[in-house]
């Protein structure tokens, strides 16, 4: 069986037009990944063979146009879409679906976790929340999400804005959200990717019935140009036999 190679990047709201984008497409090619999730992406940029999806496109400042929190991209068809997720969510950063792959069905979900200081500014006819605000009640709807059983197989991409280990610089009630919403049935394995010294806070989490082969870094740096202010990852993910 064929191991899945999974990509997620946030790109820096990249349009089709961007000078760096087609650089940022070269690299996801030349990985020929199956499954990608881009965040804070123009839901446009992945118009290529295969089938992509996209979470709703208020993400909490009113509609943003072709500016997307999460897409999901696949080489197989996606069913099953859903972009709400659980009701506490800040809108438009969520969508999941099911696909199939070289290692079976999989159920893909894409994940944009609000920054500290999502919404903290004054906004007309809206509530300003406090630091941290969002992300704590995302981090409980997703927990809400993560409790429910599934028989398929689960990888969940996006940015979760947070470090994980050392580094981390979120609230220590916030770190304990994030590690209850995936313990104990999903493994983040990401948690110590690093690029150039930094830290990343994009990460890939695995199911039971999924082991990740290798994880590494996507560079985000092409001659004096930079391509996001994050950089990407890449994982090798296979199916573990369910005798094993």
């Amino acid at each position: 069986m064929t191991p899945l190679t999974v990509i997620n990047w946030n790109v820096q709201w990249a349009t089709p037009r961007s000078a760096r984008t087609p650089e940022i497409l070269r690299r996801i090619d030349s990985l020929a990944p199956e499954i990608v999730c881009l965040t804070e992406a123009d839901e446009h940029l992945l118009s290529r063979d295969g089938y992509t999806i996209t979470a709703q496109a208020d993400y909490g400042y009113g509609d943003k146009g072709n500016r997307r929190k999460v897409m999901l991209w696949s080489q197989q068809p996606w069913r099953d879409v859903d972009d709400l997720g659980h009701e506490s969510l800040t809108p438009g950063r969520f969508v999941s679906s099911v696909s199939a792959t070289s290692i079976g069905d999989v159920m893909v979900m894409g994940i944009c976790i609000p920054w500290f200081g999502s919404r903290t500014e004054a906004r007309r006819g809206a509530e300003r929340r406090e630091r941290w605000g969002d992300h704590g009640e995302y981090l409980a709807g997703l927990t809400e999400i993560l409790g429910k059983q599934t028989d398929v197989p689960l990888i969940i991409l996006g940015d979760f804005n947070q470090v994980i280990g050392q580094g981390a610089r979120a609230p220590v009630h916030l770190r304990e959200a994030l590690k209850r919403a995936f313990s104990p049935n999903l493994e983040i394995v990401t948690a110590d990717v690093t690029f150039e010294g930094r830290r990343n806070i994009d990460h890939i989490a695995l199911s039971a019935g999924l082991a990740c082969e290798a994880v590494e870094p996507v560079s985000n740096l092409h001659d004096d140009m930079k391509l996001s202010d994050h950089y990407g990852i890449v994982a090798t993910v296979s199916a573990v036999p369910s005798d094993a």
